[in-house]
């Protein structure tokens, strides 16, 4: 009965702390100098190399930021956001990953908790166990544990306290993402299932587990580091600082505990950078180059792919720094006939067309990992489908008188007749690139993006995504020797038991699964929220 009250209690509290306000980190009169960064911590994430004093200033907010620590923060009406963090002037993000010099003017903290069913007899867990079974490596007393439960919006959050995913990636395997509008996740939870949720959305039907014998429940939880815990901070160059002024910090204050903010001093007489909601619309009036056609039975747009070869498989020399894994191997010239390929991932709003049409079923997963509302909202038309099974890649396709590209044809779409390790070439992956997550600062949007948002990371044909973004399903079955290298079999028996591959990585993967050699494998009925796909029809 105590621990009740305790537990009860303890929500009458504010989850957010602000543990700083006007906090100016110490810099030498030579960083002053915006981008002169001096010093820099050994894994900065991306900083502003430049940044133009005049309005509106443009603000980032990092992925890792808690979903609502996002939304409390409201934009003044002269700011804009930023397109991409090498562009902002003002940051939002983990505290531990500010590079050197930059000024803080505020903090925040947000706690997670990892919870068990009340009945539990577990009391904790070591936070190396934890984080091994986020990673999709359960070990020790946490082999048992099956699934582990989390709301749809804390997936960037929670990555980034607990480290990447494995090699072959915990979600959808043991991580599985449930819907931020459920209100508790107390009746699936059991002996083998356990979730992480925010403290403020604990009830009295959870056990809290501590986590290296700590629990935000105990008195002297402030003293004590906590795995679970994440401080989030307002940054900026310390220039920026300068220029904006006492004023200037007053606004941000305001905005970053959502205070409605005035605007900065100095306002332009128009503002005219969009906020993200203006640019969630689709886009119309596509242009059609000479090498495309449009589709129209779903107004797809189709890349035409000459006849000729090409070389199918990884070269070492042109494969991004990474070594080539044996079923990426052997390296060959193939030549393939004219076909022609989307230029585009397919769009919520097109499957929408092929499910209206009886020919396919809706997506398991109707929203996004951090949207509540995503296949079937208006404003997420123009954003890739996702949570689809090859088998319902295959019935879309199917239904527009094509199929699934071979991975012969997906490489060859993406790399065109040269040796490249990335569709846009051997360049090192970036943010402006592709829609992944970057090894230095983490996912670079946190979530899926509208197609063709990265033009310049179009392959050499013009087709755009195929790096990053969502996995993209192709026919071929995953099959390799006894020495691990690929073996060919006919991807049109669809009776074999083998599972099938996916291409390009995705908005929630390292740089190394975008190369275009890389092969992944999954089983043809499996949905995971960062499965996609595009099509292709042979030349008639």
């Amino acid at each position: 009965m105590a621990g009740n009250i305790l537990l009860r209690n303890s929500m009458k509290r504010d989850q957010i702390q602000f543990l700083s306000v006007v906090f100016l980190l110490m810099v030498c009169a030579c960083s002053v100098t915006v981008g002169g960064q001096g010093d820099q911590a050994q894994t900065p994430p991306v900083t502003t190399p430049t940044v133009e004093l005049q309005l509106p200033l443009k603000v980032w907010i990092f992925p890792e930021v808690p979903a609502p620590l996002q939304k409390r923060f409201i934009l003044p009406e002269n700011m804009a956001w930023a397109e991409n963090p090498a562009v902002a002037s003002i940051l939002y993000g983990l505290a531990r990953n500010i590079p050197a010099g930059q000024a803080v003017i505020a903090q925040a903290e947000w706690n997670y908790v990892l919870v068990a069913p009340r009945w539990s007899a577990r009391e904790g867990v070591f936070s190396e166990d934890l984080s091994a079974l986020w990673q999709g490596k359960p070990r020790g007393s946490l082999r048992q544990i099956e699934k582990l439960l989390i709301y749809a919006e804390d997936y960037n959050s929670l990555s980034a306290l607990l480290g990447e995913e494995g090699d072959e990636g915990a979600l959808g395997e043991i991580v599985h993402l449930v819907p931020n509008s459920q209100e508790s996740l107390a009746e699936e939870l059991g002996a083998s299932v356990w979730a992480i949720v925010p403290l403020s959305r604990v009830n009295e039907d959870y056990k809290i587990l501590k986590i290296d014998e700590v629990s935000p429940l105990d008195a002297d939880f402030a003293k004590k580091p906590y795995a679970l815990q994440g401080i989030y901070a307002l940054y900026m160059d310390p220039a920026v600082l300068a220029w904006i002024g006492e004023q200037g910090v007053n606004v941000l204050l305001d905005a970053f505990v959502g205070k409605a903010p005035e605007n900065l001093p100095e306002a332009p007489l128009e503002v005219t950078s969009p906020t993200p909601s203006e640019t969630m619309e689709p886009s119309e009036g596509l242009q059609i180059e000479e090498n495309e056609r449009l589709r129209e039975v779903d107004g797809a747009v189709e890349v035409l792919i000459p006849a000729g070869e090409f070389f199918f498989g990884c070269d070492p020399q042109h494969n991004g720094g990474f070594e080539c894994l044996p079923d990426e191997l052997p390296l060959q010239k193939q030549y393939l006939e004219t076909f022609a390929i989307d230029k585009f991932e397919v769009t919520n709003v097109q499957y929408a067309r092929c499910v209206a049409a009886g020919a396919c079923e809706e997506p398991v997963y109707t929203y996004s990992a951090t949207r509540d509302s995503y296949y079937d909202n208006p404003a997420f038309a123009n954003y890739p489908v996702s949570g689809i099974s090859w088998n319902e890649a295959y019935a879309y396709c199917t239904w527009v008188g094509g199929r699934l590209p071979t991975e012969a044809e997906w490489e060859k779409a993406a790399r065109g007749e040269t040796m490249r390790a990335y569709p846009w070439g051997d360049e090192e992956p970036s943010c402006e690139l592709a829609n992944a997550r970057d090894d230095r600062m983490g996912t670079c949007v946190g979530d899926t993006a509208p197609v063709g948002s990265y033009p310049l990371g179009a392959s050499p044909y013009g087709v755009m995504d195929m790096a990053g973004n969502v996995w993209e399903w192709v026919m071929d079955y995953y099959a390799v020797g006894a020495d691990g290298t690929r073996e060919n079999i006919d991807s049109t028996n669809t009776a074999l038991d083998y599972h099938r591959e996916v291409k390009g990585g995705a908005w929630d993967y390292s740089w190394s699964w975008m190369r275009i050699a890389y092969n992944s494998d999954h089983n043809p009925t499996e949905h995971k929220i960062s499965f996609g796909f595009r099509c292709m029809r042979p030349m008639e």
